[in-house]
């Protein structure tokens, strides 16, 4: 009988075949079977990992820190010399534009941080598809529409009720200095809320999600081991920390804190939930561009660099108790329609196996 593969009978036997090995320094690839919070959990993870990213973290911020300082500074000695027309509102588009860079500047930190510290692929900070899943993000971003709007209605009847600026067009200034804030705006929100997502939903949920050993790891099958390998410690931090630091600067704002701590846990779940970041960052920039516009139709361009809450996709009515049964309305809308469309597509919680 002759098989059909001639190259089975050729003398000498034909050599085996050259398949290309993996580099010994390529970064970790996506874990298999695993949720969003544990993606983190790479081969290349070790204990002094989550360590080594914050004290990282912390000095790039400082340095982030020092140079939009300076660089707020030198606008505003430029803008008080008289050597630009209308040189107040040049400061305070100026002053906006850095405020939002700043934040937009930890995309490229939360990049290196989890490409070169924790030396996995920066895919698999944004789902467990280890890429950014565009069509669903689209969808979230459709979504949130709905929930946002309603909330922004609701606003502007109860405003004054609860003492609230009023909006108008007058309020931001002339023509010119509007449309300069608006053009602002919607150039740098998208990239200030990714960074915050990218930051605070993705970097702090897989750290901590990977605090916890896999089954068979040593202390793995501990009970501590399973409590960090569950969703919840990684959820609680997503949606705490930044709630937590705001209230240590802001003691008189509890309502904003109360808002904040509700709408990190719902975004931290979601992101859980649907494994990836993409329902986080489609609320958050649909929410932060109303904020943003609404403040800035208040009068209020200086006080948006003062308060990064502007933007973390809260409902209007920052500091008072509207804000609170707002957000609580919009988030609570958002995760329903956002849990029935992940169910409807089949969208996968767990990485590729």
């Amino acid at each position: 009988m002759v098989n059909a593969d001639r190259g089975v009978w050729a003398w000498p036997p034909p050599r085996p075949v050259r398949t290309r090995q993996a580099h010994p320094f390529a970064p970790a690839a996506v874990p298999e079977g695993e949720p969003y919070h544990r993606l983190g959990r790479t081969p290349w993870h070790r204990w002094w990992t989550p360590l080594l990213t914050l004290s990282v973290l912390g000095v790039l911020a400082f340095f982030l820190w020092v140079a939009m300082a300076l660089a707020v500074t030198l606008v505003a000695v430029l803008g008080g010399s008289g050597l630009a027309p209308d040189s107040v509102r040049v400061g305070e588009i100026a002053g906006l534009a850095f405020g939002l860079t700043t934040s937009a500047l930890f995309v490229p930190i939360t990049v290196f941080l989890v490409r070169v510290v924790q030396w996995r692929r920066v895919g698999s900070l944004m789902s467990v598809a280890g890429r950014t899943r565009f069509r669903w993000l689209l969808r979230c971003a459709a979504l949130a529409v709905v929930p946002v709007m309603l909330s922004t209605a609701a606003y502007l009847l109860l405003a004054d009720r609860f003492g609230t600026v009023p909006v108008t067009a007058e309020a931001a200034g002339d023509g010119r200095v509007l449309l300069a804030a608006l053009a602002v705006i919607v150039l740098l929100v998208p990239f200030q809320s990714l960074a915050e997502e990218l930051t605070l939903r993705g970097l702090v949920i897989q750290l901590v999600g990977a605090l916890g050993a896999r089954p068979g790891e040593p202390a793995g099958s501990g009970p501590v081991a399973r409590v960090l390998r569950s969703p919840w410690p990684a959820v609680l931090a997503g949606g705490t920390l930044f709630p937590a630091v705001y209230a240590s600067t802001h003691q008189d704002r509890p309502w904003t804190v109360a808002a904040l701590t509700v709408l990190g846990l719902a975004l931290s779940w979601l992101t859980w939930r649907t494994g990836g970041l993409e329902a986080a960052i489609g609320l958050h920039v649909v929410a932060a561009l109303v904020q943003f516009t609404l403040t800035v139709l208040a009068g209020g361009i200086t006080a948006i660099g003062t308060g990064a809450v502007l933007g973390a996709g809260l409902a209007p009515g920052t500091g008072t108790p509207l804000v609170l049964v707002l957000t609580a309305a919009q988030t609570g809308l958002y995760v329903l329609l956002v849990r029935g469309a992940a169910r409807r597509a089949g969208l996968s919680r767990l990485s590729a196996v």
